[in-house]
């Protein structure tokens, strides 16, 4: 069908996708920027969120698709229940994810505003701006960043989701969207983007576990996208997850962590319960036949 997204187009879009991304992202080694650190580099990384939407214009253009499923549309109606989940969804997770790891690596834990506070606030500040800051990021976090992970997911779940489920099905299509998104960060893992360069294994071990990350985030991301025919909640939890996945540093007390294991959301022990919550839903979506 003219509309449909054909196994050729999925191909299309992932070359567009990884093409402009990747040759975005080369500026910054090339050019000698330190990754992260730079406002040229921070501008480039934030450029790059808008190559998925990118790619999903442009395949459609190059293709004659059209843009009459687009997924952009909210769909609140009806929808009450799944719009709730994808806006508290990660908020408890993340939490969750704090509290496991805490309970493991107790003598790494701090309330008194742990690292990211020691040198930058008074002592007997340090509690205030710690609640503050943890009740203000928790509230704008599903919302904030909700223009650039649009950017992301307009491709990703917009697109490829789509695709990949006309070809082979919802779950596959759903792990295979994990997958791919995983891997279209690797040159910023490779640059130190959420684990550093300083790990074991340095940069396949931080690749695998960002695929690993984007596979579980994806799931949930997934069925509500599948739910509601849109993109906007998946939005809503990538825009969380951006936003709150760095808050287990306000409560560590020390630099010597393995950046693999925590205690941001990218590390595994925090990220736990979201693979468990995540088999749950992938078993959601082959159950509903979404």
């Amino acid at each position: 069908m003219e509309n449909s997204i054909t196994s050729k187009r999925i191909v299309i879009f992932c070359v567009i996708t990884f093409g402009l991304t990747w040759a975005l992202v080369s500026v910054i080694p090339l050019t000698g920027m330190a990754y992260g650190e730079s406002l040229g580099s921070m501008f480039i990384v934030s450029a790059c969120m808008f190559m998925p939407a990118a790619g999903n214009v442009l395949t459609r253009l190059v293709t004659g698709q059209g843009f009459s499923d687009f997924k952009l549309a909210p769909k609140f109606r009806g929808n009450g229940k799944n719009y709730l989940l994808a806006y508290f969804g990660f908020i408890i997770l993340i939490y969750l994810g704090v509290v496991v790891y805490y309970l493991i690596y107790r003598e790494q834990f701090a309330l008194t505003g742990g690292i990211l506070y020691q040198s930058a606030v008074p002592v007997e500040n340090m509690q205030l701006m710690l609640i503050i800051n943890l009740l203000v990021s928790t509230a704008i976090s599903p919302v904030i960043n909700i223009i650039p992970t649009l950017g992301e997911e307009i491709g990703w779940r917009g697109y490829l989701l789509y695709g990949l489920k006309n070809t082979c099905g919802s779950v596959k299509a759903v792990l295979f969207t994990g997958i791919i998104w995983g891997l279209w960060h690797a040159p910023m893992i490779a640059m130190g983007h959420n684990y550093g360069t300083d790990y074991l294994g340095y940069p396949f071990a931080g690749i695998l576990m960002m695929v690993v990350f984007c596979v579980f985030i994806g799931i949930i991301e997934s069925y509500l996208t599948l739910r509601t025919d849109s993109v906007l909640p998946a939005a809503i939890c990538h825009s969380a997850v951006n936003g709150l996945a760095a808050n287990g540093l306000l409560f560590a007390n020390t630099s010597a962590y393995n950046t693999l294991l925590g205690p941001t959301y990218a590390g595994l022990i925090p990220f736990l319960p979201t693979i468990l919550f995540g088999f749950y839903f992938l078993h959601r979506i082959k159950k509903e036949a979404l």
